[in-house]
């Protein structure tokens, strides 16, 4: 069997036997899903389906053991198709870089378009997502690149790091909140309110959380969103403290709400990150050092 047979094959047993349903399915002819079937075992000398009353009724023996291989044939035949349209698309100059909407907004808004003016040929897909998301994607190999908040969790073997900007979580309050004429935070100050900070699809959740329990906090998160305008507009007229990335600070009404440090912050790093390869394109590389120099801050 071709690929395409395979295919057929498997819409075959996937539709539970039923020719007609299976050829209604992927727009084929009845009788040509039963001709391809006929034609295999008469060829091969092999009876793929056991009959009742002449019509299909389930796999033989040997029938389940191509089924097996047909199901890890067509995937790593899908893997390979879409393995060569990516390196299609890296050769004519286009790069994937998976990034969170707050570090795109903050940290690249500028640079994405002084790079795409100074660099024509070359292309910039632009992947949104929650750093947990974005991380998958990486390791699925859907990204050439990720800007990824640390811990990143991925193999050193296998993935590089390189960090690009170093900050820390913070408290935003609405400007008459209880909380509101402290300089610096305790994380126990928080156990009187409720906790509002991104979903589980952002390593923020999890560093949260994580500290909260490492100090044994009674405090609870009970607002979560992706949207960090509305995790800091509900704390409006609220008693809601929002743990939040300090540079979303640059985003906020000062006269409205106010940012306030804790004493024992949480680390919010952010490290653009790559699988490790032996040869890099030279569109790869012009990118990835483009990004480094955007970034980089010389010791004075």
């Amino acid at each position: 069997m071709d690929i395409q047979q395979l295919y057929y094959f498997m819409n075959i047993v996937e539709c539970g036997c039923n020719l007609s349903l299976a050829a209604k399915k992927i727009h084929i002819t009845q009788s040509a899903l039963s001709q391809l079937i006929i034609n295999f075992e008469a060829n091969e000398e092999l009876v793929l389906f056991y009959r009742k009353n002449g019509r299909l009724d389930s796999l033989t023996p040997s029938g389940e053991k191509l089924y097996a291989y047909a199901q890890q044939i067509t995937k790593l035949h899908e893997q390979m198709n879409d393995m060569v349209r990516k390196e299609a698309a890296k050769q004519k100059g286009t790069i994937r870089i998976g990034l969170p909407s707050l570090i795109l907004r903050i940290f690249f808004s500028s640079f994405f378009p002084k790079f795409t003016l100074a660099n024509p040929d070359i292309q910039i897909e632009i992947i949104e997502g929650g750093s947990n998301q974005l991380r998958k994607m990486l390791f699925q190999n859907d990204l050439d690149y990720a800007i990824l908040i640390e811990p990143t969790s991925l193999d050193p073997k296998a993935f590089e790091e390189h960090v690009i900007q170093i900050d820390e979580m913070t408290a935003f309050v609405y400007h008459d909140h209880p909380l509101a004429y402290k300089k610096m935070l305790n994380w126990e100050d928080l156990e009187p309110y409720p906790i509002g900070t991104f979903n589980d699809s952002f390593t923020t959740n999890e560093l949260v959380r994580n500290k909260l329990a490492e100090i044994q906090s009674k405090a609870k998160i009970m607002f979560q969103s992706s949207s960090w305008d509305y995790l800091v507009e509900a704390t409006q007229e609220s008693k809601i403290v929002t743990v939040l990335p300090s540079p979303i600070e640059r985003t906020m009404d000062k006269s409205l709400f106010k940012e306030i440090p804790f004493k024992d912050p949480i680390p919010f790093n952010v490290l653009l990150c790559r699988p490790i390869k032996s040869n890099y394109s030279e569109v790869e590389s012009k990118v990835y050092e483009s990004i480094l120099s955007y970034f980089y801050q010389p010791i004075i």
